[in-house]
């Protein structure tokens, strides 16, 4: 049933270079017949959307096995069906030209698995990316006047640190969570960001970054002393925005910003297409999906045991603990290690993706 609902659609992937993007991609093309693949992908400094297509995910070493099933030739069938669409999540309109919006508006599903996803992320870019990236997405598909299906990869930490069962129901549903204005949120951090940068500013913080990049470089040349110094300013906004970010979350019952934007990000998500629908009765408006997995680890099996993309999350612990580097690790006796295999996750994404439930 699955394989049959998406067997020839078109889907929109966002996050296709992160970890579980790059595994989704493979699964899609490898799992489902004629399916046709837009990968929305932010344009480097110095290479095309289509550069990094190629590079950092078709010849990634999770699409060997699908290299090796197909052949060479196979697989250059297979990626045909690929293509590179230039744009962001962390930027309005998600920073679509003409063309892009046209494929965007094609399209038959929308998968969102973009995030910034480090704990310790700076509150502002979390903001933006986290909890502003689905709201664009969905802005986006109003705007057009398209209703795929649009299915959102968000975490199961958007309940929070209070105790109890956490039920699947919508997060503003949810007796975890009162009442936050997510636009204010919003508002404070963009603030936020705007006081931090301008007191790095104020003569007291350049004058002791300046010290501190005379210590670090000695007698060295002006251009060089002013690099260092801008770039301690840089590293001290970035360290102070993870501070009020981690502030921030602790207030109000989150573990860390990623958390906390993340579980802002539904609800603005759902108020957004509500909202819409609302002031709009005659209109349809996409179907929503929640895919909410815990830390995702290594796959289990597909496309291969032990695949990962990059050294992240628990695994240099688990590794260093098989080599026995590692001997003893702080933990409460009693807990329970919240980790799930890539390739499931992957899995019960593409199951939401297929699915004709109309609460899936």
């Amino acid at each position: 049933m699955i394989i049959e609902n998406l067997r020839a659609k078109r889907v929109f992937v966002t996050g296709s270079t992160g970890f579980v993007g790059t595994a989704l991609v493979e699964r899609l093309l490898r799992t489902i017949p004629d399916i046709e693949l837009v990968l929305l992908i932010r344009p480097g400094r110095r290479s095309s959307v289509q550069r990094r297509l190629e590079r950092e995910i078709l010849r990634n070493d999770c699409f060997d096995r699908l290299r090796s099933e197909l052949g060479d030739e196979g697989f250059a069938q297979a990626a045909s069906r690929v293509q590179a669409c230039a744009g962001d999540v962390g930027s309005d309109g998600l920073g679509l030209d003409e063309s892009g919006r046209e494929l965007l508006a094609s399209c038959d599903v929308v998968i969102h698995s973009a995030a910034t996803v480090a704990f310790d992320s700076p509150l502002d870019r979390a903001v933006e990316v986290n909890l502003l990236g689905p709201v664009r997405i969905a802005e986006t598909l109003l705007d057009l006047g398209v209703t795929p299906h649009l299915v959102c990869v968000s975490t199961c930490y958007v309940a929070g640190n209070k105790r109890g069962s956490a039920p699947e129901v919508p997060v503003s549903d949810s007796a975890f969570v009162s009442g936050i204005d997510w636009r204010s949120e919003v508002t404070a951090a963009r603030r936020s960001k705007g006081d931090t940068e301008a007191e790095s500013r104020t003569p007291e913080r350049l004058e002791a970054f300046a010290a501190e990049a005379r210590n670090f470089l000695g007698p060295a040349g002006g251009p060089l002393l002013a690099e260092k110094t801008e770039s301690l300013r840089k590293d001290w906004v970035h360290d102070r925005m993870v501070e009020i970010g981690r502030a921030r979350a602790a207030s109000l019952g989150w573990p860390d910003a990623y958390a906390y934007t993340k579980a802002l990000g539904e609800i603005a998500t759902s108020e957004t297409l509500r909202r819409h629908a609302q002031n709009n009765p005659d209109a349809d408006i996409p179907r929503l999906s929640t895919v909410r997995p815990s830390i995702i680890e290594s796959a289990v099996a597909e496309p291969r045991p032990g695949w990962i993309r990059g050294f992240r999350m628990a695994e240099p612990i688990i590794l260093s603990y098989a080599r026995g580097l590692l001997t003893e690790f702080p933990g409460v006796p009693e807990g329970v290690v919240d980790v799930i295999p890539v390739d499931l996750v992957v899995a019960a994404i593409i199951a939401a993706a297929g699915s004709e439930h109309p609460d899936a």
